[in-house]
């Protein structure tokens, strides 16, 4: 399936996600956790819907994700070390696919006491300047979460830090659906910590 069509089916998750970003200033925990458990049911009904990347067999037996705990100490304000020359690269994809994508900035931060330096991305064909891509593979990828790797949308508000909240984090489509091209995270951003937060593996049963 072409990328485009990826990335127009969740147009409409990523606003919503946007806009819940800018009123959680002085966010409660109480508060923080309903919004992602919240967040995680409407993702739940989305897997149901005609844009859902699930086969229409595998629709019959959902029951719903799999996720971590919600746990605030997996969402990070990290640091923003600028490229000065910003120029388009190709990131291979899980069905080989040559997918084209602009290095934008590390974000660095420390994570389970261990510093961490990972390169975010815009993607070509993203018409939002301020939207972000995260790519990335961790210590429980191919055991608790998808091998393939897990995906964050993270917003730029042009300052010199972003928020990284790894409780959002997601499988790609192709996790669920193999005629689904999805980018591979790159070498910089395989971290050396298991990142136990966000969606874990999914297993439909046939």
């Amino acid at each position: 399936m072409k990328r485009s069509t990826i990335f127009g089916i969740l147009v409409v998750a990523l606003i919503g996600v946007t806009i819940l970003n800018f009123l959680t200033i002085g966010e409660s925990t109480e508060d923080y956790i309903e919004r992602i458990e919240t967040n995680r049911k409407d993702r739940n009904g989305q897997m149901l819907s005609s844009s859902s990347p699930l086969k229409e067999e595998d629709k019959q037996s959902f029951t719903g994700l799999n996720y971590y705990p919600v746990d605030e100490k997996y969402k990070v304000t990290a640091k923003l070390e600028m490229l000065g020359a910003r120029q388009p690269i190709f990131i291979e994809s899980t069905t080989g696919e040559q997918l084209k994508y602009i290095p934008f900035a590390y974000a660095t931060f420390t994570l389970e006491g261990k510093p961490q330096k990972l390169l975010l991305y815009q993607d070509w064909e993203e018409t939002d300047p301020n939207r972000l891509s995260l790519m990335f593979a961790d210590e429980t990828s191919a055991d608790e979460t998808y091998g393939g790797g897990r995906y964050l949308d993270v917003t730029y508000r042009n300052t010199n830090s972003v928020v990284i909240d790894f409780n959002t984090a997601y499988n790609p489509y192709c996790h669920f659906n193999d005629e689904y091209s999805c980018p591979i995270p790159p070498r910089e951003n395989l971290m050396n910590i298991p990142v136990s937060a966000g969606e874990k593996l999914y297993k439909t049963e046939h």
